[in-house]
């Protein structure tokens, strides 16, 4: 009953981020249940922040479930404190974001936009909030790791870290998932296909070989300070869009950036069928995050689909209330081009 009684507390005391990540690492089969309920009993007492070494900001629950669960059996536990910024920066407006006003008129553009049911948006507003006080709230003695990838959301997340840590004195590290991935591991196939897209793309293994294996110098200051210009310049500007190209981040207005793309998989889905037919929306988008470069989150994807059957591009059969209510055909007309 003692057992039980301390698993029932630490559930109790987990944010909604910490419990997605531990049903997505589940799900994915990086953690057995057993695995998870003795992390949860070892997290039942509260962290010691007298002993926290080192920060991590990570930009997502995948790699923040990954990351939490890398270091669950070692002494990082104690060292280590991990900030997890949620959602996926590559779209919404990043105006202000670094005060509540801001963050509150990003949740709104996505909430005009996006299905999301059981205040799944609420909940990631309150996570942003809680996720930026604690940013600004990092001691001066403690080391800060900032971990991205090639893509526009966590690049973007890189900058506007360094634009809300601009006064402080902490050393700064940044950890390229991506670029350590092919220091450590020799698969140019997998450098070809761009892969990982993401920090949440690696296992939790990888994760903390990656980590162990880092010997990373702390960022220097001319390059803290470019990077944190253009953080402030993304917190000033109103762009909506953004995409990582060439090693740079480019920013617009237009929405429809990725429809081509849609288009595209959707007339290849259909040149697999012996004769073209309605595919559920789940299938299309789930292609289409599977092949693009550009790292988008579902929701946004979904939402082009829908703005695209406005236009007649596709016609559609079920309800518009979410990628699993609704089935979706390309228009004749593209099926032809």
């Amino acid at each position: 009953m003692e057992h039980v009684n301390k698993l029932k507390k630490a559930v109790k005391r987990m944010s909604e981020a910490d419990a997605k990540s531990m049903l997505f690492l589940i799900l994915m089969n990086e953690q057995s249940k057993d695995d998870m309920v003795q992390f949860l009993l070892q997290q039942n007492e509260e962290q010691d922040v007298s002993t926290i070494e080192t920060v991590h900001i990570v930009f997502g629950h995948s790699p923040g479930g990954s990351l939490k669960a890398a270091f669950r059996n070692s002494n990082y536990v104690k060292t280590e404190e991990i900030i997890v910024m949620p959602g996926n920066f590559s779209v919404g407006p990043l105006k202000d974001l670094h005060l509540c006003e801001g963050i509150e008129a990003r949740f709104q553009w996505l909430q005009e936009r996006y299905f999301i049911e059981d205040d799944g948006l609420a909940i990631f507003e309150r996570e942003v909030k809680e996720a930026v006080e604690k940013i600004k709230s990092i001691p001066p003695h403690q080391d800060i790791i900032i971990w991205t990838c090639q893509n526009a959301h966590e690049q973007i997340g890189l900058r506007l870290v360094l634009a809300m840590l601009e006064k402080k004195p902490n050393d700064i590290y940044v950890l390229d998932t991506f670029q350590l991935f092919h220091e450590l591991h020799i698969f140019p196939q997998l450098a070809e296909d761009n892969y990982p897209r993401s920090s949440g793309e690696v296992s939790v293994e990888n994760v903390l070989h990656i980590y162990e294996q880092y010997q990373g110098r702390p960022l220097k200051k001319s390059v803290q300070q470019t990077l944190s210009k253009e953080g402030l310049k993304m917190l000033m500007d109103d762009y909506c869009i953004h995409i990582w190209e060439y090693n740079e981040l480019w920013s617009h207005h237009n929405e429809n950036v990725d429809d081509d793309w849609i288009i595209a998989c959707a007339k290849r889905l259909h040149e697999d069928q012996e004769e073209a037919s309605y595919l559920m929306a789940a299938r299309l988008i789930g292609e289409v995050l599977g092949h693009m470069e550009q790292y988008r989150e579902a929701e946004w994807i979904e939402y082009r689909l829908r703005q695209l059957i406005q236009q007649g591009v596709f016609s559609y059969q079920g309800e518009l209330k979410g990628m699993l209510h609704y089935q979706i055909k390309l228009a004749d007309a593209y099926l032809l081009d």
